[in-house]
């Protein structure tokens, strides 16, 4: 009889012990997935796409660039809509959704590349109703690429609108040299 409590208890010690080890190892895998995934995290590319005023001008430009630590393979850009630079609807050319960025996947994207395309002056982007369609002020850049054998895609909603009514940097120095420039063609 003390044999088939000692056996009771050496099952049941047994069962806490597979119970335990199954839990460390559980734990142990999902450590190791959480390390692979910031490893991945910190090594992966980045592609962003935003919008920024160029100091010193009233120009507004688009740039996509890959803030990540490696190339992002086959990107393609899609924009959502139209979008006609500097709001030229009579020139094809001028319309983003044609240019070579949107319309050809590139085998790779280096770390530290940008593309920068300008979109307009202020007064044309915020200006006439009629020229709202040909210049969105809100539009999505949708970036699909791949990273080991990963297929990315993100979603970049650009809202121009904050823009609006802001002041870009004034460089005094600028300013000063515009004011002689002024002088001096009054002299002549």
């Amino acid at each position: 009889m003390v044999i088939e409590y000692l056996t009771a208890i050496l099952a049941f010690i047994t069962a806490i012990y597979a119970y335990l080890t199954h839990r460390m190892t559980k734990a142990s895998e999902a450590s190791v997935e959480a390390i692979q995934n910031q490893s991945e995290a910190m090594l992966r590319p980045y592609v962003t796409v935003s919008s920024f005023v160029r100091p010193h001008t009233p120009f507004l430009y688009l740039r996509i660039a890959n803030t990540g630590r490696t190339g992002a393979e086959n990107l393609r850009l899609s924009l959502d809509r139209d979008f006609f630079q500097f709001g030229e609807t009579d020139r094809p050319d001028k319309n983003l959704r044609n240019k070579s960025a949107f319309t050809t996947p590139m085998d790779s994207f280096p770390p530290g590349t940008e593309l920068t395309l300008g979109l307009g002056q202020s007064w044309v982007l915020f200006g006439k109703e009629e020229k709202m369609d040909a210049c969105p002020v809100q539009f999505t850049v949708t970036a699909t690429y791949e990273f080991l054998g990963k297929k990315i895609e993100e979603r970049h909603c650009i809202d121009l609108r904050g823009y609006l009514g802001s002041e870009g940097d004034h460089n005094p120095i600028v300013e000063e040299l515009e004011r002689i420039r002024k002088i001096m063609e009054n002299k002549t």
